[in-house]
């Protein structure tokens, strides 16, 4: 029967665990700064959002129209 072999682990050297770590780092500011992107531009769509509806409760707002006085008996 033939023996089973096994891959073994092979420790990376320092080189190439720098570039692997640079790699990320890279990638991690990458979405960090995509993350802050889409962040603003939702709070820019919700401000928008917020004034749109002020605008529109504005228009809507009714003023009581003045009460017609009843005529005077004399």
């Amino acid at each position: 029967m033939a023996k089973k072999e096994f891959a073994k682990f092979v420790r990376p050297d320092g080189a190439a665990r720098e570039a692997e770590a640079a790699k990320t780092n890279r990638l991690r500011a990458l979405r960090l700064a995509r993350e802050a992107e889409i962040a603003e531009e939702k709070k820019a769509a919700a401000d928008r959002e917020a004034a749109a509806k002020l605008a529109k409760a504005e228009l809507r707002r009714r003023v009581r129209a003045p009460q017609p006085t009843a005529p005077e008996l004399t």
